[in-house]
């Protein structure tokens, strides 16, 4: 493992109260029942961390309609603060999916990043999930600057 990533992931489970060996092993928290994986992308200067979370399948009758709302939140990154929304080709899972550059974040921004992750995944997953119909966005859709950690 790339020794900034490793040094990223010890000092980030130190600062949420994790057990660093276990982070490292797993590469993944889980925040209010989410998933958020981490994953180092690249081994030098330029690498990145991609954080991802995959969230839910959307129901066959409204798969086109949150289609729709998804081209729209990534629109401008509108209703994603920053982050990307995905459908995963083999079974329309949705995912959410950002990444940083390695040399940007320390723990505390890390630990900053992945709540907010985890906080715009669990309001999508909500969507897609529990709500009848997508006519009225949630609120955080509105939320029109990129997240920063």
């Amino acid at each position: 493992m790339f020794q900034p990533y490793q040094d990223l992931l010890t000092a980030f489970a130190e600062e949420i109260g994790l057990e660093p060996e276990a982070l490292l092993v797993t590469e993944e928290v889980v925040i209010d029942g989410l998933p958020v994986g981490l994953q180092l992308e690249g081994q030098d200067d330029d690498a990145e961390v991609l954080l991802c979370s995959l969230l839910a399948v959307p129901s066959p009758e409204r798969w086109t309609e949150t289609a729709r709302l998804l081209l729209q939140a990534n629109h401008l990154w509108s209703g994603t603060c920053g982050a990307t929304l995905g459908m995963l080709p083999d079974d329309d899972m949705i995912s959410l999916s950002m990444r940083r550059p390695l040399r940007d974040l320390t723990a505390d921004s890390l630990a900053v990043l992945v709540a907010k992750a985890a906080d715009i995944g669990i309001a999508w997953q909500e969507l897609i999930v529990e709500r009848e119909s997508a006519d009225a966005a949630p609120a955080f859709f509105d939320a029109v600057a990129p997240l920063r950690a």
